[in-house]
């Protein structure tokens, strides 16, 4: 029997930007410098007292995106059809249908959706809150979840039943750590063009040769770089980097064929090879559970 596929696999990271030449430092803070440290939220609230919790649900025609923003409030992004790419805590973020990015109250983030794509976006009171998740992370937005967070929405309840309800669905979600997967985003300036190049185009095939001779670095510093940075080599990286790019494909329907091409592999053989190694499934078997 083939064991259970973890719902860890996916959630992933993405990107979004245009790259832009680096040859010399950059005045202001690297494109994808991370966003550690908390700022000050928007007054805004969401959730009215004494409930725990409320959800948005937002149908929109065509991909939206959010400029950079924070939240007064905790917020879980979910998604019922689609992917939403987020970025927060300093990494890309991709969530498809089962995983929900947590992300803690006046953490910045931005993202985007792609087409098609039904999003959620459930506020915790943080006076409310009695988990310790300081971090955006993943977690686990089982179907019973989804259902109960809409049917708390939707249906008509006493106070007392909606607040045991919203503890319900607090009690259920949890972190998931099955599967670790978090893309490592090099920050020396040096590496900026690369690193934007790649993430736009998991399939740039160039060679760590012919990126260190056209960012004018040897390849042996070229190599220390990425070493020093994230402590992962090119070649890993831009694997891993594929494999997130695969994930939300394969999450929007994509045949496996495709998807290889898309990501910068000749044969599909290779692909799923690689997939297997990294992810730990095959892309068919992961497909079976969007």
């Amino acid at each position: 029997m083939r064991p259970a596929l973890s719902i860890e696999v996916m959630m992933t990271l993405l990107a979004l930007r245009e790259p832009r030449p680096a040859k010399q430092p950059p005045s202001g803070p690297h494109p994808l410098t991370p966003t550690h440290s908390r700022i000050t939220p928007t007054d805004e609230r969401y959730v009215n007292p004494p409930f725990l919790l409320t959800t948005g649900v937002y149908e929109p025609d065509a991909a939206i995106e959010w400029p950079r923003h924070s939240h007064a409030e905790h917020e879980l992004l979910w998604s019922d059809r689609g992917v939403v790419t987020m970025h927060a805590g300093g990494k890309q973020w991709t969530v498809t249908p089962g995983v929900g990015l947590w992300i803690p109250a006046g953490f910045e983030h931005e993202g985007k959706t792609r087409d098609n794509t039904d999003v959620r976006a459930t506020y915790f009171d943080p006076n409310g809150w009695p988990g310790a998740w300081s971090e955006p992370v993943a977690v686990r937005v089982v179907p019973a979840v989804r259902e109960l967070l809409i049917h708390i929405k939707r249906a008509r309840m006493t106070v007392d039943q909606r607040i045991r309800a919203q503890q319900v669905c607090i009690d259920m979600l949890e972190v998931t750590e099955t599967v670790q997967l978090d893309l490592p985003i090099p920050q020396d300036w040096r590496l900026s063009r690369l690193v934007e190049q790649v993430l736009r185009d998991p399939a740039d095939d160039r060679s760590l040769e012919q990126w260190a001779a056209l960012l004018n670095i040897t390849s042996r510093t070229l190599t220390r770089i990425f070493t020093a940075d994230i402590a992962m080599s090119f070649v890993q990286w831009r694997r891993l980097v594929r494999m997130r790019a695969a994930l939300g494909e394969l999450a929007e329907g994509a045949s496996v064929k495709t998807v290889a091409r898309r990501v910068g592999y000749s044969t599909t053989s290779s692909f799923v090879t690689a997939f297997r190694k990294t992810v730990g499934c095959t892309p068919g078997e992961l497909a079976e559970t969007f």
